[in-house]
C-alpha cells in the first residue's frame, strides 16, 4: 500500500517539472535552403529479381556531379552532371550507360533543418525521374513558414 501511495506522490511532483516543457520553448528555425545536390539514374534489372513478389529490383546509379553552386540570395542552384563510366560489377553494364539521358535523372536535395520543399510551376516531386533539360522550381518551407522559391538547371550533361 506504501508502495502504491510512494508512485502516485512521485507522478504528482514531475508533473510540474513536464509541464514546465512546452512546443513554444523548441526553436522555430527561419533557413529555407537548399544545401546540397545530387542525380542518380534509377533502373529495374533484368537478372535480379525480388525474391517474394518476382518483380525487378531497381538499381541506381549514382551520377557525377560538378559545380554545385548554390546561392542562397538568388534562390538558385546551377550543377554540371556526367555519367560515370560502365563498371564490371553486372549491375551498371553499358548497355544500362547507354539508356542514361538528360530526360530520365533522379534529383535529391538536402535542405535546411526542418524545412519541407514542394514543386513549383508543374514540377514533378523530387525522387521520381524527370526531364531536367529546363530548370525546374521548387518552394522551400521553413519551419517557422519561411518560404523561398529555389531553381535547379542543369547547365551541361556529359556521358
Amino acid at each position: 500500500m506504501i508502495i502504491k501511495n510512494i508512485k502516485w506522490l512521485l507522478c504528482l511532483l514531475m508533473l510540474p517539472v513536464l509541464a514546465a516543457c512546452s512546443w513554444e520553448d523548441l526553436p522555430a528555425y527561419e533557413d529555407a535552403d537548399i544545401t546540397g545536390i545530387q542525380f542518380y539514374y534509377r533502373w529495374a534489372s533484368t537478372t535480379d529479381k525480388d525474391p517474394i513478389t518476382g518483380e525487378p529490383m531497381v538499381r541506381e546509379q549514382r551520377l557525377n556531379v560538378t559545380g554545385g553552386d548554390i546561392d542562397d540570395e538568388a534562390g538558385t542552384v546551377v550543377v554540371d552532371v556526367a555519367v560515370p563510366a560502365a563498371n564490371n560489377n553486372g549491375y551498371f553494364t553499358q548497355a544500362v550507360r547507354d539508356q542514361v539521358s538528360q530526360n530520365n535523372i533522379v534529383c535529391m536535395v538536402s535542405i535546411s533543418t526542418a524545412a519541407r520543399i514542394a514543386p513549383a510551376d508543374g514540377n514533378k516531386v523530387l525522387g521520381v525521374p524527370d526531364d531536367w533539360t529546363k530548370p525546374h522550381k521548387f518552394i522551400v518551407t521553413a519551419a517557422d513558414g519561411t518560404k523561398k522559391e529555389w531553381t535547379i538547371t542543369l547547365t551541361s550533361f556529359t556521358k
